[in-house]
C-alpha cells in the first residue's frame, strides 16, 4: 500500500546570488532568510534586505563626506579675510562638492557592493545563528504542516548548506508522491555518507525526471551501489538510475559498466533508448555494453521492428 501523499509546492526560484534570501532586522540585528513579515526576536516589522542595508550605510556615509565638504567650505567662508578671498572660497567649496557628488554616484554600485561585503563578513556568527533559528523554527512545524517544513527548507538550503539539512529535506520528501510537474531537486540533497532515504529518493527521481540524474548523483550511486543492492528495491533503484544514464551518449559511455550490470532489467523504452545510441555510434568504446546489448535484442526482441 503507497502511503506517500501527493502534494503541491509552491513555486520557488533560487535566487541569482545567495545573499539575496538574506534579510537582517533594522532593530535587533538578527538576520533571516524565511519570509516572515515581523522578526521572530524582537516582533518589529523592521526586517530588510542586506542589500537595501548596505545601500543604506553607503548612503549615510556619503552624505556625511558631502556635509563634511559643506562644513569645510563655510568654515572657509566665515574665515575668510576679505569678500573676495570668501567668495573664492565659497565657490572652490561648491565645485569640490559638486564633484564629490557625481563621483559618489559614479562608483555608488561599487561601494554599495564593498558595505555589502563588510556587513556580511562582520556577521558571520549572527548570521550563522539567525539560519539556525530559521532551520529549528522549519522542523518545528513538520508535525502540523509536512510541506510548509520543507518549503521552509528548501529555502534555507540556498544559504544553509551540508547534510543536515539535506537529510531533513530527503526525509521530507519520502513522505511525498513525486511527479514530473514538481519542482524537484537532486545534487542539493546529495549526502556524503549512505542514506536509505535518500537512495530511494534517487530511484524514484529517475522514474520521473531523468534530467535530473547527472554525474554527482551517479558518481553517489556507484560509491554506495553494495548497499543499495542489500535494500529491498536496491536493484529497482540501480536500474533506474541505468535507465537514466542512457539519456545521454556521454553518460551511456561513462557508466557503460555500471548499465551493464541492469541492462537486462531496463524497460522496453529505455532498453530501446540505448540499443538506438549504440548503434548511432558503433565505433565508440562500449567496453562490451555493445556485445551484451546485441544478445539481448536477439534473445528477448528479435521479433520487435523497432530494434531492427
Amino acid at each position: 500500500m503507497n502511503k506517500k501523499k501527493p502534494v503541491t509546492f509552491h513555486p520557488f526560484k533560487a535566487p541569482r546570488y545567495a545573499y539575496s534570501k538574506l534579510r537582517i532586522c533594522r532593530h535587533c540585528g538578527r538576520f533571516t532568510a524565511l519570509s516572515e513579515q515581523k522578526c521572530m526576536k524582537c516582533g518589529k516589522a523592521s526586517l530588510t534586505p542586506v542589500e537595501n542595508r548596505a545601500a543604506s550605510i553607503t548612503g549615510r556615509k556619503m552624505s556625511t563626506r558631502l556635509w563634511f565638504v559643506l562644513l569645510l567650505t563655510l568654515c572657509m567662508v566665515y574665515f575668510g579675510k576679505d569678500f573676495r578671498q570668501m567668495a573664492l572660497c565659497a565657490a572652490g567649496g561648491l565645485l569640490l562638492n559638486g564633484v564629490l557628488f557625481y563621483t559618489q554616484r559614479k562608483v555608488r554600485s561599487t561601494e554599495n557592493l564593498h558595505h555589502l561585503n563588510e556587513l556580511l563578513r562582520h556577521n558571520i556568527e549572527p548570521i550563522q545563528e539567525g539560519l539556525e533559528l530559521n532551520r529549528q523554527e522549519a522542523v518545528s512545524v513538520v508535525r502540523e504542516n509536512d510541506v510548509l517544513a520543507y518549503e521552509k527548507l528548501r529555502e534555507l538550503s540556498i544559504l544553509l548548506r551540508g547534510d543536515r539539512i539535506a537529510r531533513q529535506r530527503v526525509a521530507l520528501l519520502h513522505g511525498f508522491l513525486l511527479r514530473k510537474d514538481m519542482d524537484l531537486e537532486m545534487e542539493q540533497l546529495l549526502l556524503k555518507d549512505f542514506e536509505p532515504l535518500l537512495a530511494e529518493y534517487i530511484g524514484e527521481v529517475a522514474k520521473v525526471r531523468h534530467d535530473l540524474i547527472k554525474d554527482r548523483t551517479f558518481r553517489y550511486i556507484l560509491t554506495y551501489e553494495v548497499q543499495i543492492l542489500r535494500m529491498e528495491k536496491g536493484s529497482a533503484i540501480l536500474t533506474g538510475v541505468a535507465g537514466a544514464a542512457v539519456r545521454m551518449k556521454r553518460y551511456a559511455l561513462l557508466y557503460s559498466g555500471f548499465i551493464s550490470r541492469y541492462v537486462h532489467e531496463l524497460p522496453r523504452d529505455r532498453f530501446l533508448r540505448l540499443s538506438k545510441l549504440i548503434a548511432s555510434h558503433p565505433n565508440e568504446p562500449w567496453n562490451g555494453l555493445d556485445a551484451t546489448v546485441a544478445e539481448i535484442v536477439d534473445s528477448k526482441y528479435h521479433w520487435d521492428p523497432e530494434f531492427q
